[in-house]
C-alpha cells in the first residue's frame, strides 16, 4: 500500500478525517475505538509475537487515555502514541496532522540505530538536507532537542512493553530523528574526529518529481530509476518505454533505492512480469491464523510473464529507503534468480499490510496482517543484499559504482 495518504501541508486545524467520520460527544466513542482496535490487532497483528506488548497494560493505559479526551486532534495524538507501542514502522494512522510523527523512512532522511547503548548514524539519504549539513553514516547522535539522546530515546520507548526489546530503542531514535511535520530537527552528533557539532534541519517534506521513473544510459548499461513510484499505474507503461529505448544495451541496473512509500503489486508485479519467460514464485507468505504454521501454511506468490521477456544481465539496488514493495521486488528477483541484488540493508518494513477503519471516528489504521518471506524462508525484515555494501563506504555512490563493476565483467 502507499503510506499515509495526507501529509505535512495540511495544518493542525484542518485535520483530514473520512467524510463519514462523526466528531465524538464524549471520550467514550474513543475509548470503544481503541478497545477494538487492541482485540482486532491481537487476533490480526501479524507480528505481535515478536513485540513484547503486555496486552492487557496496553488495554488498561490507552482506552482510559482515549476516553479522556474528546477532540479529534487529543484523539489523534492519543491514537499515534498508542500504535507506537507497537515499535513498527509498517503499522500507522492513514489520517495525520501537522504535529503528527514522521513515517519512516518515507518522512526521514537519517536511520539510525543504538549500538551498545550509543545512538549512531547508520545511513544518511544522499542529496538530503541532513546529508548537505555534512551528517555522515558513523556518526553518533549526542542529543535530541538538547537532551542526551540516550536519555531522549528513553522516555520515548513504549509503556507497555512485556520485556526488553532493542527493536523498541532503534524504533524510538528513528522516530526522534525523524521529528513531526510542523517543526525543525535539532540534535547534535560526533563525528570520527570526537568533534561535536549542533545540527539543525527543516522539517522533512519529500521530493516531489515530475516523472514516475528516471532513466538514463550509463555506457552500454541501461540504468532505470523507480521515483517513489511503485503504487503509481502509470509506472508500468513508463518502464516499458524505458526498456524499449534499451534495446541495444549490454546489461540493466533497477534502481530501487528511493520507494520509501510503498506500493502495490498490481503496479509491481507487471515490472517483475518483464524478466521472466514462465510464471515463476517471487515470495513466500504467511497468515498466522490461530493453528497455522509458517512451515506448513504459507503459499508462494506468483508472477506471470509479460511482453517480450528481457534477458538482459540485471543489477537492482537497494539501500534504507527502499521499502515494502520495494523490497518484495529485490527478494523477487532474486529468489527467481533473475538478478544481482546490490546494496545496503533495506528498510525492513513487516510484512503485508491491511486497512481497518475505526468503527466510531472512522479513522483508517493499516497493519500488518501477513508475514513475507524470500523463497528461501529468510524473513524479509531481516534479509540483506548478497552483494553488501557497507553504508559508511567512501565514495559519491558506492552502491552504484559496484554494480556497475560486476555488470562491466
Amino acid at each position: 500500500m502507499n503510506r499515509r495518504t495526507f501529509l505535512a501541508a495540511l495544518m493542525a486545524t484542518s485535520l483530514p478525517f473520512p467524510a463519514n467520520a462523526t466528531q465524538c460527544r464524549d471520550g467514550a466513542d474513543n475509548a470503544q475505538d481503541v478497545d477494538w482496535l487492541i482485540t482486532l490487532m491481537a487476533a490480526r497483528y501479524a507480528y505481535l509475537p515478536d513485540r513484547h506488548i503486555d496486552l492487557e497494560k496496553l488495554r488498561r493505559v490507552y482506552v482510559a487515555e482515549a476516553g479522556a479526551v474528546c477532540e479529534p486532534h487529543a484523539f489523534l495524538n492519543v491514537l499515534e502514541r498508542f500504535l507506537g507501542e507497537f515499535h513498527d514502522h509498517h503499522i500507522e494512522a492513514t489520517v495525520n496532522n501537522a504535529h503528527s510523527p514522521q513515517l519512516v523512512p518515507s518522512g526521514t532522511d537519517l536511520w539510525a540505530s543504538m549500538r551498545s547503548g550509543r545512538a549512531t548514524i547508520e545511513q544518511v539519504r544522499p542529496h538530503s538536507d541532513a546529508a548537505r549539513a555534512g551528517v555522515r553514516a558513523g556518526d553518533g547522535v549526542v542529543s535530541i532537542g538538547g537532551i542526551a539522546a540516550a536519555q531522549a530515546v528513553a522516555a520515548r520507548t513504549p509503556r507497555c512493553l512485556a520485556a526488553f526489546d532493542p527493536e523498541a530503542n532503534d524504533y524510538a531514535l528513528r522516530v526522534l530523528l525523524a521529528g513531526t511535520h510542523d517543526a525543525d530537527r535539532a540534535f547534535a552528533v560526533r563525528d570520527g574526529a570526537g568533534k561535536i557539532r549542533p545540527i539543525v534541519l527543516r522539517s522533512f517534506v519529500p521530493p516531489q518529481y515530475d516523472a514516475p521513473l528516471t532513466a538514463r544510459a550509463i555506457g552500454a548499461i541501461g540504468y532505470i530509476r523507480v521515483e517513489n513510484s511503485l503504487g503509481d499505474g502509470a509506472l508500468v507503461s513508463a518502464f516499458d518505454k524505458a526498456l524499449a529505448q534499451f534495446d541495444r544495451a549490454r546489461a540493466l541496473i533497477l534502481d530501487l533505492r528511493n520507494t520509501p512509500g510503498g506500493g502495490n503489486t498490481d503496479v509491481a508485479e507487471p515490472i517483475l512480469g518483464r524478466f521472466i519467460a514462465a510464471p515463476a514464485g517471487y515470495q513466500r507468505v504467511f497468515d498466522p491464523a490461530p493453528g497455522k504454521s509458517a512451515a506448513r501454511d504459507s503459499w508462494v506468490r506468483k508472477v506471470l510473464p509479460r511482453g517480450t521477456t528481457i534477458h538482459l544481465p540485471l543489477a537492482v539496488l537497494v539501500d534504507r529507503w527502499t521499502a515494502s514493495m520495494g523490497e518484495g521486488m529485490a527478494i523477487g528477483l532474486d529468489g527467481m534468480k533473475r538478478a544481482t541484488v546490490i546494496g545496503t540493508p533495506m528498510a525492513g518494513l513487516c510484512g503485508a499490510t491491511s486497512d481497518f477503519l475505526l468503527p466510531k471516528s472512522g479513522i483508517g489504521v493499516a497493519f500488518p496482517t501477513e508475514r513475507l518471506y524470500h523463497l528461501d524462508g529468510t524473513p524479509r525484515e531481516f534479509w540483506r543484499p548478497p552483494v553488501f555494501i557497507d553504508p559508511a563506504a567512501d565514495g559519491d555512490d558506492p552502491v552504484l559504482a559496484h554494480a556497475i563493476a560486476i555488470l562491466d565483467r
